[in-house]
């Protein structure tokens, strides 16, 4: 009986401690908040995968998608994230993601995702690209590709055909062709813009070899020399008779002039077709070449964007990167990399049958394929942004006259030397 009494006592305590166990601690939910400056359907596609992520992690953590203007995006970005109030994630460049890679740990503001990832993503793209994702002072993981895109050449066929001129393979038959247009327009449709002046100015400075960075990464290359010079003064030229022009005369970008037939050709994102509305699209690769005797290389800008976190706490740098690996997943980043006509860097996306279809089916994409063999990217050197800044001034300055080409070149040097030494 003795004995009975003890199971039977014990049973009860048993019972009481089951009936008073303490509620667990509730998961504190975490919001991750991303900014981007995407199109409606694009926008669409990024909700889309948003709300998926949200409804398989009700509770625990809730993503919002927030649309800014594209203009000043990049710097109310730095800003707001320098003072501690702006987004988790951001969809840009590993340069971009540079700007934000301090001398130190505490420094740093952007997230190193091998802190946080479930896989190893050295497995999961090419080596080239992978090296760009580490491109940085600290060699860490800042950056996880999306998509590549690169720069094409995108013409209105139906104008070519009107004026009589072929699609040029070289920048010499671009400054040809393009004058050609504008005259027989009686100076009504331009003949050639770019979106970025600089992008296009890399593509000219690498192509001719000119070199970018010294050896020691102290300063440019580009600037010295009699081939940028001549680079410069053509293009100058173009400007001034009318039939290049500087910068967009509506919208941001040159699809607005080229859907109003005020532009007949322009370079500019594979990804930005979808903005194209007339009659006669037509794109091909990026020309080569802009004398002869000038030498010429196989080279065309490679633009991997991906996700970039944001340093706030690890409850919230944790679920930043749960969703940046819900979004490149296979699926998901087969039905991004169509909604940005744009290439995968993922091997598994690569495979995939609906991705395989985008491609063939695409106009930009084959034309990005013609040059995807050989086209590059530049190292994310301390002060990369800067330099770019620089020769898009050079660029502009010249251009328009109000500095000499050879003024212009000392200035944009001297600014480079500036950013590189910081």
């Amino acid at each position: 009986m003795k004995k009975l009494f003890v199971i039977l006592l014990a049973f009860a305590m048993l019972l009481g401690f089951a009936g008073c166990k303490p509620e667990e601690p509730k998961v504190e939910k975490q919001t991750v908040v991303i900014w981007h400056t995407y199109t409606e359907d694009q926008t669409a596609t990024l909700e889309r995968i948003a709300a998926d992520f949200n409804a398989l992690h009700e509770g625990e953590i809730e993503v919002v998608v927030q649309a800014q203007e594209y203009s000043g995006f990049l710097n109310k970005v730095y800003e707001s994230v320098a003072n501690g109030v702006g987004p988790d994630i951001i969809f840009n460049y590993a340069s971009t993601a540079a700007a934000y890679v301090g001398a130190t740990e505490e420094e740093t503001l952007v997230v190193d995702f091998d802190k946080y990832l479930s896989q190893d993503f050295s497995k999961l793209v090419a080596p080239g690209i992978y090296a760009e994702m580490t491109d940085f002072k600290d060699g860490k993981l800042h950056v996880l590709p999306m998509v590549t895109t690169g720069p094409i050449f995108i013409y209105n066929e139906k104008l070519f055909e009107q004026y009589g001129v072929e699609v040029p393979t070289t920048w010499k038959e671009v400054f040809i062709v393009s004058k050609t247009i504008w005259e027989k327009s009686n100076h009504t449709v331009v003949g050639f813009a770019v979106d970025s002046l600089t992008d296009f100015f890399t593509t000219l400075i690498m192509q001719h070899g000119l070199g970018y960075y010294n050896e020691d990464k102290t300063s440019v290359l580009f600037c010295d020399g009699e081939k940028m010079g001549f680079l410069l003064e053509q293009f100058k030229i173009a400007v001034q008779e009318g039939y290049f022009q500087l910068a967009p005369q509506s919208g941001d970008y040159n699809s607005s002039d080229m859907n109003a037939l005020t532009l007949a050709s322009y370079v500019g994102s594979s990804a930005g077709l979808p903005y194209l509305s007339y009659d006669g699209i037509a794109a091909t690769s990026l020309p080569r070449e802009m004398d002869e005797g000038m030498g010429v290389m196989d080279w065309a800008p490679a633009w991997n964007r991906g996700v970039i976190v944001f340093k706030s706490n690890e409850a919230k740098e944790a679920a930043a990167v749960k969703f940046a690996e819900f979004f490149l997943n296979e699926e998901n980043n087969a039905a991004w990399a169509k909604t940005m006509s744009a290439f995968s860097p993922y091997f598994a996306t690569q495979q995939n049958a609906d991705y395989q279809a985008t491609v063939a089916g695409n106009l930009a994409l084959t034309a990005l394929a013609g040059q995807i063999n050989y086209a590059g990217v530049l190292p994310n050197t301390n002060g990369a942004a800067a330099i770019r800044t620089a020769l898009e001034e050079l660029i502009k300055t010249t251009a328009a006259g109000t500095v000499s080409i050879e003024e212009g070149l000392a200035i944009c040097k001297a600014a480079c030397e500036a950013a590189l030494s910081e």
